[in-house]
C-alpha cells in the first residue's frame, strides 16, 4: 500500500471498529481483510457489488465510466516524478518532465519489470499568501498542464496547496489550506478536499511534458506572495494481471480490491473477487 502506508507505519481503524463487519464499504476506502491465501492484508476498495470493472491503459473503468480519484485519495497515492528540469523566476516556476513518465517508484529501487508510460501527471505547489489588517488579500494563480490552463483565486492569507493535472482522463484543479509542508511520501500536502474545484474532459494533445505555476498581482498592497515549493506528481498506473484478464463482473456480495503499488501488490487481479465477509476493519481516513 505504498506510498501511503510503508513498513513500520501504524494504521488506525475508525472510532467503532466493532461495527465495520455490518457496514457497507465505500469506494476508495482502505480495509484490512482476510486474503484468500489466509494472510491479513490491507487493500483499497475500488469495485462495489453489482458493478462491471475494466482496466484499460492503467485506468479503472466502472460501469463504462472512468473512476476519477478525489483529492484526498490522490494525496495518499501520488508519487513524485523524477528527474525534472526546473526553471523559475520571481513570479513563476516551470517544470519540464521526462517524456515519457514511467511508473517506476522511489521506494522500490530494486524492482525488476517492464516499466509502463503514465499519462496522468500533474503539479502540486505550495503558495504562501501574506496579508495585513482587516482587508483580506486575494492572489490570482495561473497553473498550466501542457496546453491546458486554469486560474485560481486565493482569498485568504496563509499557506495554500494548489494541485492541478491530468487525472483519469480529465483535467482537475483545486486548492486548500496547507498546514504541513509539501514533499512527504505522496508529494501532496495532506488535508485535501473531497471534491475537485475543476473537473473537465482533458483537451490536451499528446503527453504532458511541461507544468507551470504563475503568481499574479495581489489586491493587498501590504501583503505578498511566495511560491514556496512545486513538485510534479504521477498517478497510480493499474497493471493487468499476468493472466491477461482486464474485466470483472461483481456479484451482489463481492468487492474488488487493489493495492496502491500495483507492481508489488497481490490483490483482486490475482485472487479474483473478494467476498464482503472477508473485509474486517476500515482504516481511518489519512491513516499512516
Amino acid at each position: 500500500m505504498a506510498p501511503g502506508l510503508m513498513p513500520g507505519d501504524v494504521a488506525a481503524t475508525g472510532a467503532f471498529p466493532i461495527f465495520d463487519r455490518w457496514r457497507r464499504p465505500w469506494r476508495f476506502e482502505r480495509w484490512t481483510l482476510a486474503a484468500p491465501d489466509n494472510v491479513t492484508a490491507v487493500k483499497r476498495v475500488w469495485g462495489l457489488p453489482d458493478e462491471e470493472l475494466v482496466i484499460i491503459d492503467g485506468d479503472l473503468i466502472v460501469d463504462g465510466e472512468t473512476v476519477v480519484k478525489p483529492p484526498r485519495v490522490l494525496a495518499e497515492v501520488a508519487i513524485p516524478v523524477v528527474p525534472v528540469s526546473r526553471h523559475e523566476t520571481d513570479d513563476r516556476v516551470r517544470l519540464v518532465l521526462p517524456d515519457p513518465v514511467f511508473d517506476d517508484v522511489p521506494f522500490a529501487p530494486d524492482e525488476r519489470r517492464v516499466l509502463m508510460p503514465v499519462r496522468d501527471v500533474g503539479m502540486a505547489a505550495v503558495i504562501d499568501v501574506r496579508g495585513a489588517g482587516r482587508a483580506e488579500p486575494w492572489v490570482s494563480i495561473e497553473a498550466r498542464v501542457a496546453d491546458c490552463t486554469v486560474r485560481i483565486t486565493l482569498c485568504r492569507p496563509g499557506r495554500h496547496a494548489v494541485v492541478v493535472g491530468r487525472l483519469d482522463g480529465v483535467f482537475v484543479a483545486t486548492a486548500w489550506p496547507a498546514p504541513t509542508p509539501i514533499g512527504h511520501r505522496a508529494c501532496l500536502p495532506s488535508g485535501g478536499p473531497a471534491r475537485w474545484m475543476l473537473e473537465r474532459p482533458w483537451r490536451g494533445s499528446g503527453a504532458v511534458t511541461e507544468l507551470e505555476v504563475r503568481v499574479g498581482a495581489s489586491a493587498s498592497p501590504t501583503g505578498g506572495v511566495t511560491i514556496e515549493d512545486v513538485v510534479a506528481w504521477r498517478d497510480i498506473h493499474h497493471l493487468p494481471p499476468a493472466s491477461g484478464t482486464i474485466q470483472w463482473s461483481l456479484g451482489s456480495a463481492d468487492v474488488f480490491v487493489l493495492g496502491d503499488a500495483p507492481g508489488a501488490s497481490c490483490d483482486s487481479r490475482h485472487w479474483g473477487l473478494v467476498e464482503l465477509g472477508r473485509l474486517q476493519h476500515r482504516l481511518a481516513p489519512g491513516a499512516r
